[in-house]
């Protein structure tokens, strides 16, 4: 066999690093590849693997001849020395600390060499030469060449693709800790592709179902969002606004999600502009809203930029519309405001498409009501009124309880009518586009609390008949 040109490529390699001995220079000072997260550097956790005696133990043989010219070079290797230099991207000087190292069988410096290998930096990229390196690395239980090694089967890289051979040096990372390995895992059963052979646990127990995946996806990415995971926060978040695997909690959602977004997880920004932008897990703020999904959007999140134009509208209705439920009452329409009412335990009594009012049954929905009437534009579908029942019978001061209510939170009534200690009371406020009004009936005392929304309002008396309060309180429904 002809060895000169290996010969001369090894002369080469041994000159170009002299020359970045000397100078100080890396091979490919340009290069931005994002380093690896260091790994622990403690003896490696007790596994077959490890075991040179075990019969399923492979000793994984890289090539050296390529790496041989920096052992003659003299250096015992330091670890550290070869991390200084590769954190300033001399990766010339960092081989030159570790491939002793390697060749005596330190995993880190083996895990390094094969992530340099893998990804190009100061060496040709190569990424079936780096995964042996890794191999080597990762049957000492090293916990990072155990996660890139599992990526590289997981892809097909440098490897021939095997799902199983994936899982198995991804778990194991998983297990000693690896937030990114977690991540994985918990990212695989959650897009259901974590093959049978690899889930044993859903064999023994019978369960393998999607809502098994999600309880495991989600024990996977607490553990990695615990370490501070972003991309694991997020979906973490996501699980728990969705109530997948996990009991449905938006404030623990809004949490994680915040959490990420922190961190610069770009889906996050987004999640959590819409938490703040919907009021679920936090108080509602679009100031907050517009912030996060702005910087989703400068990231280049498609969502985020289609969903400015509409938040910026939106914002303007809520600085000209009454907000109730988190929503500019102006914006509402019959289904949004079905969905809100369901959220907020109003209990439907009569729902119809055709007919003008809606009727709630609204104890759940507001303290010391009975009922709820949401009158609708049937022309427009928007919403045009909503009205509260309080049960008051033979009770005159109750309508003085609402007032107060209502004047502690929109100021003083700019119309009063009636007197009250007895007959009918009507008091009305105007507050942006809505006329509050809160009204007594004589003598049987039933107080009724009434928001009236704008132009919306005046259209649905338009197409109302006459005598149109007997049928908003009449349950039967009639086609006019």
């Amino acid at each position: 066999m002809n060895n000169k040109p290996m010969q001369r490529r090894a002369a080469s390699l041994l000159l170009a690093l002299a020359i970045a001995a000397v100078s100080g220079c890396s091979m490919l000072s340009g290069d931005k590849t994002e380093k690896p997260v260091v790994g622990k550097n403690d003896d490696p956790v007790g596994s077959p693997l490890n075991q040179q005696n075990n019969p399923a133990y492979v000793d994984v043989v890289p090539s050296y001849e390529m790496l041989e010219p920096l052992y003659g070079l003299g250096s015992l290797g330091d670890f550290d020395e070869g991390m200084a230099a590769y954190k300033e991207q001399r990766y010339s000087q960092a081989l030159m600390q570790w491939y002793p190292l390697a060749k005596d069988r330190d995993h880190r410096a083996e895990y390094y060499i094969g992530f340099m290998f893998v990804n190009g930096l100061g060496l040709p990229r190569d990424a079936h030469e780096g995964s042996l390196w890794l191999a080597r690395s990762a049957q000492s239980g090293y916990a990072d060449a155990e996660f890139e090694l599992g990526q590289l089967y997981l892809n097909g890289t440098g490897v021939e693709q095997n799902m199983d051979q994936a899982m198995r040096w991804l778990l194991a990372a998983a297990r000693a800790g690896q937030p990114s390995a977690q991540f994985t895992v918990g990212l695989l059963y959650q897009q259901d592709k974590v093959p049978m052979s690899s889930n044993l646990l859903a064999v023994y127990q019978g369960v393998k179902s999607q809502e098994f995946n999600y309880k495991q996806a989600a024990r996977w990415y607490q553990v990695a969002a615990e370490q501070g995971h972003g991309a694991a926060q997020n979906n973490l978040g996501w699980l728990y606004q969705n109530g997948l695997g996990v009991a449905q909690d938006d404030s623990v959602a809004f949490r994680w999600y915040q959490a990420s977004a922190d961190q610069g997880v770009i889906d996050a920004c987004f999640n959590l502009g819409l938490m703040f932008e919907q009021g679920k897990g936090t108080e509602l703020d679009m100031e907050k809203a517009l912030f996060w999904q702005t910087k989703a959007a400068d990231y280049g999140y498609v969502p985020a930029r289609q969903r400015l134009p509409q938040l910026r509208a939106q914002m303007d209705f809520y600085e000209h519309s009454l907000v109730l439920f988190g929503t500019p009452l102006a914006l509402a329409s019959r289904d949004m405001m079905r969905t809100i009412l369901a959220q907020n335990g109003a209990m439907p009594m009569r729902q119809a498409n055709n007919y003008w009012y809606d009727v709630y049954e609204s104890s759940q929905t507001l303290a010391g009501t009975d009922r709820l009437f949401a009158g609708y534009s049937l022309n427009t579908g928007k919403l045009a009124t909503l009205e509260y029942r309080f049960t008051a019978f033979n009770d005159p001061n109750k309508v003085l309880e609402i007032i107060k209510l209502i004047s502690d939170k929109y100021g003083n009534p700019i119309e009063t009518n009636g007197s009250i200690g007895q007959g009918d009371v009507d008091y009305g406020w105007e507050v942006k586009d809505t006329r509050i009004r809160v009204k007594r009936f004589w003598p049987d005392t039933t107080v009724y609390l009434s928001y009236q929304i704008g132009s919306a309002y005046y259209a649905m008396l338009a197409e109302m008949p006459p005598k149109n309060d007997e049928t908003k309180y009449n349950l039967k429904v009639e086609t006019y």
